[in-house]
């Protein structure tokens, strides 16, 4: 029943007469196994993989059912259908060129067969998925309210500022100059520079123009300006005193480990909670979403329930 190559790859698991391999499972697991070696470490890196190849797999065995299902159905998708896809992918992807989409594939040691394949069992997938839960979901009035009452955390709006900033980045390597009792100090021209720029603020310089013309920030080319932030978006240096600012002010020289901010509060929100016209269709939705997701995973729990499945 297996192939040589799937007996030396090894099987993960078995649905019905289909074989998965651990190939395929590494494959599917492979991005966000990167994201998670780049995270963590040790023994919690470890568990976190087992954990990711475990729910790689259990995804494979759901999309092979899936696919199972429609075949034992006698459903059929033509052979023109995906090649018109194809087509369609060659042209919004690779401007027209087909000898670049070939060498892509060749690239990612994908044969345009296979490719074909992969894109037959995503449409089957996807044409499924659709068809077993179209049933349209109705959400009452109550359960909009109780979702809203049950999360009401989420639905505040946190205190914000809107701000313009200059910031100098700290100079790698320190110049020297001679103190009043002629000796040598090291100080850093970015402070010096910074400290001027403040001075001229001060007198009454135009903060968006300073910034256009010395910030090595972001938004420099908008005069600095950073638009409604909350506090937990900025650095925390920048955010205590941002936050304990008022309108029109302009701090001092804010000193951190990379450089030096100077920056100018130019209005101030009160953190407030939405009321519930304002987003009871973001909740309609969410809840409507979390609905269809629980009548697949009936469809997926059923086609479980019949079929032969074992995992190693």
């Amino acid at each position: 029943m297996f192939s040589q190559s799937q007996a030396s790859d090894g099987i993960a698991a078995i649905v019905n007469d289909k074989v998965i391999t651990f190939s395929q499972v590494r494959k599917q697991v492979e991005p966000n196994e990167a994201v998670l070696r780049e995270t963590y470490q040790g023994p919690e890196l470890v568990d976190r993989i087992k954990e990711a190849r475990l729910s790689a797999l259990r995804a494979l065995i759901d999309r092979e059912l899936i696919i199972q299902d429609f075949k034992s159905k006698k459903y059929a998708i033509p052979d023109s259908f995906i090649e018109s896809r194809v087509r369609d992918i060659i042209r919004t992807q690779f401007d027209g060129d087909r000898i670049a989409f070939i060498r892509t594939l060749q690239a990612n040691g994908v044969s345009e067969e296979q490719y074909k394949q992969q894109l037959l069992e995503q449409i089957i997938v996807q044409a499924m998925r659709m068809k077993n839960v179209s049933e349209p979901v109705i959400i009452s009035p109550y359960q909009i309210e109780k979702y809203y009452q049950d999360h009401i955390a989420q639905f505040f709006e946190p205190p914000q500022v809107k701000l313009r900033i200059i910031f100098l980045q700290k100079t790698s390597f320190k110049d020297k100059r001679a103190t009043v009792d002629g000796q040598l100090e090291e100080y850093d021209p970015a402070k010096e520079t910074a400290t001027e720029l403040l001075s001229k603020l001060q007198l009454g310089a135009d903060f968006a123009e300073l910034a256009r013309t010395y910030s090595e920030g972001p938004k420099r080319m908008d005069g600095g300006d950073l638009g409604w932030v909350t506090k937990d978006s900025l650095r925390p240096e920048i955010a205590d005193a941002a936050f304990s600012m008022y309108p029109g002010q302009t701090s001092g020289v804010i000193e951190t480990i990379d450089g030096y901010y100077i920056i100018r509060l130019e209005d101030k929100r009160k953190g407030k909670l939405k009321p519930l016209a304002d987003v009871r269709t973001q909740i309609e939705g969410l809840l409507i979403q979390e609905q269809r997701q629980k009548l697949q995973q009936q469809w997926i729990d059923n086609l479980k329930a019949k079929a032969f499945i074992k995992m190693f």
